[in-house]
């Protein structure tokens, strides 16, 4: 994520023919996030796993068509709308193959126990969820993490709907808090990272 400035640049929705630019983006983006950096583990292979890994998320979240880009691949976001923020257990199944080659069977317990205490704090409350959203480092901090967050927003906010994001990074709170988000607790991974669960609330069509 970055600053919220003005960007050169428009966001679009992201189709399957994006998906490994988006990938690399995200993968770029999220190189020392705690919680991405917890799950995978191992360093040395970290780089290689991650674009598989978004990869993936992106996969599972494009039926829904919330998902997007910048013109670039400057930055992308993964939203899921409201009453689908929850990945089915059949997507697990179906999508084992890839699942395991990413993580191995010892990194997807680690996984699925993680992914267990962050869900049982998400609200139920009809909202979009941010997945996640992240801006190549070589482009953070002129603005394009803010151009593509909007877009989603401007598709809530023209349903009245409220949104809702976990920050894994404490030092990205104050920008989602420039975007309406408030902090409404603390979900701490026992021997992991702490994340921060966000809530904006809906807003009248304007």
């Amino acid at each position: 994520m970055d600053e919220p400035r003005t960007a050169p640049t428009t966001a679009r929705p992201a189709t399957w023919a994006d998906a490994d630019a988006l990938a690399a983006t995200m993968a770029r983006a999220f190189h020392d996030d705690p919680l991405i950096c917890f799950i995978l583990g191992d360093e040395a292979t970290r780089a290689e796993r991650m674009p598989r890994l978004f990869k993936l998320l992106f996969k599972l979240g494009l039926p829904h068509g919330a998902c997007d880009v910048t013109e670039g691949y400057e930055a992308a976001a993964l939203w899921r709308p409201p009453n689908a923020w929850e990945i089915p257990w059949w997507q697990y199944v179906t999508n084992g193959v890839e699942f395991l080659g990413i993580f191995g069977l010892g990194r997807a317990r680690r996984v699925t126990w993680a992914m267990d205490i962050i869900e049982k704090q998400h609200p139920h409350t009809p909202h979009w969820y941010l997945q996640a959203i992240g801006t190549d480092t070589a482009r953070q901090g002129k603005g394009f993490g803010g151009v593509v967050i909007r877009r989603g927003l401007a598709k809530a906010d023209a349903a009245g709907a409220p949104c809702y994001l976990e920050s894994s990074k404490e030092s990205n709170i104050p920008i989602y808090q420039s975007f309406g988000f408030a902090v409404t607790g603390e979900i701490r991974l026992p021997g992991g990272p702490t994340l921060w669960p966000m809530w904006r609330n809906g807003r009248a069509p304007t």
